[in-house]
This record gives structure tokens, sequence and C-alpha cells, in this order.
């Protein structure tokens, strides 16, 4: 629909979300299957959502907060964990939409693009897609420019802040020396940062509710994806993957009676080194 259709009507929000394990956990922690080229974490550990996707949905909720629209979270991946489609109904999405399969384990961001443009079309008409500025994973943040070039829609990046207004849209960018404000048409994608907020917290109640209503499940054939190259369709590929290598290097005890004494000591060494100039 043309932008002189849109005027202050409901909008339709699209937000991507990707299911990964959580950033937080300590990389000493997983094992590295280095000829499947896969990350292994700790047994039992629950999956999350990337958090710059989470604050993605939480910008898609403060435009719901002030105008009437309908938001849909869609997730790709070999399974998207219910408890979590869950927890993003309950927080205020009007729809849940997991696509899954076995073919779409570990895509490389330009096939995430393809599957998720289709998927979008598939869902129906949209003004407004959101996505995080990168995933908390790989941290490529790539997915969002070439679903932009598939959907065919204007872009803007790393928001603060997202506000529809007369069939346009208002981005708060966040720039290296303050914020930058840009108009754009619609529809649109804009990419969001963690300036836009954390995910607000999700009552009991509404998850109580939440678990009543229906998720949609799509397969990989649903959205065509072998239509799409399937995995010989990737135009990306690993070459290896292996945890950091951390060299212990040189380390000495400072002593002294007191900590001036050990400070002077520290700030000797350091002349003799040549990290300080010269030193009383």
């Amino acid at each position: 629909m043309g932008p002189e259709g849109r005027g202050d009507r409901s909008i339709e929000i699209v937000v991507c979300m990707k299911v990964i394990i959580d950033p937080e956990v300590p990389y000493h922690t997983f094992a590295i299957d280095r000829d499947a080229k896969r990350a292994l974490p700790p047994v039992g550990l629950p999956p999350v959502f990337s958090p710059f996707d989470e604050n993605a949905l939480e910008c898609a909720l403060r435009i719901k907060d002030a105008r009437q629209c309908r938001v849909t979270v869609l997730s790709v991946g070999k399974a998207v964990p219910k408890s979590l489609m869950q927890t993003v109904m309950a927080a205020g999405a009007d729809l849940a939409i997991a696509v899954e399969g076995p073919q779409l384990d570990g895509l490389d961001p330009f096939s995430t693009a393809a599957v998720l443009a289709v998927s979008i079309k598939k869902a129906g008409e949209f003004d407004l897609v959101l996505t995080g500025r990168q995933a908390a994973d790989w941290d490529a943040g790539l997915v969002w420019a070439g679903l932009a070039e598939h959907l065919d829609v204007a872009c803007v990046t790393v928001a603060q802040k997202v506000e529809p207004r007369d069939g346009r849209l208002i981005v708060e960018r966040c720039v290296s020396d303050g914020v930058e404000i840009v108009e754009s048409e619609l529809p649109a994608l804009v990419t969001v940062s963690n300036e836009a907020g954390e995910l607000r917290n999700v009552a009991l109640a509404a998850l109580m509710e939440a678990r009543k209503r229906e998720i949609v499940r799509w397969s990989a054939t649903d959205v065509g994806f072998e239509e799409l190259g399937g995995p010989a369709g990737s135009v990306m590929e690993l070459a290896d993957l292996s945890l950091p290598m951390l060299e212990i290097v040189d380390r000495r005890m400072i002593e002294g009676e007191d900590a001036r004494e050990k400070g002077r000591r520290l700030a000797r060494l350091l002349a003799e080194e040549g990290v300080l100039g010269e030193v009383d």
C-alpha cells in the first residue's frame, strides 16, 4: 500500500527475532566441534532471543502503546522454543510465527535474509520491519541489509526511537557524536540498537494468558526454502571455528609494606620498562 493510503491508520509491524545461545554464558564453558564447525554450549542451557532483537520488540511495543497497530514476531531456525514465543506474546505481540526445520539450522546471513523475506510476504501486508542492529551470537550485522534488499524497502540503521507519523517514519539514529533524526517513507526496515531500551517485564497473568494462544508454525517447505536454493544457495562458508587462545603473559608480584610503597615500586618498574617517564 502506498504512503498516501496509510495516514494514521493501524499499521502492521513485523519484528524479526533470532534464537541464540545465551551470550552471558562464559566462553570457556563451550566445546568446539571443529569438523562440524559448531559451538557446543553446556548441556541443559536454555536458548534465548538475541537481546538486540528484544530491543526491537520493545521499540515495536512502544509504538503500539501510542497508536493502533499490530505487532507480529517472526523467528526462523531449526526449532523455536514455545516458551520464548509465549513470552513475546505476553509482552504484547499480537501474533507469533515460527519458521522451523533442520534445513534452517546454521544458515548464513544472506540465506537467512531470503527466508525471512519470503516469510514476511507470506504473513501478509507490512508497513514496518524491525530487527536488532546485529545478532548477539555472531555479531555479523548483515541480515538486515539483505532483508531490506529482498523486500525492496527503505532502511534506517541503529535506531533508538521509531515513530510512525502521517504515513511516514521519524527515526532517531545513534551516531558517534549524538543523535541524528531522519525521515523515511513507508514501508521501511529499521535496525534497533540497545539504546531503545530493554524488553519490558512480563506479568505472570499475561504469560498464563499467552499460553492459551496459538503459535503459527511453518516448515521450510511452507516458505519455499528449496526454491530459494536451500543449503546449496548459501554464498558464505565458515572456514574454521575455535576457542580463543589465551597466552599467559609475564606476571610479577609487587611487594611492599603498604599500598603507597607498592605503588612507588610499580611506578619505578613501569618507568624501567619504558611505559612511564622518569619516576622520583
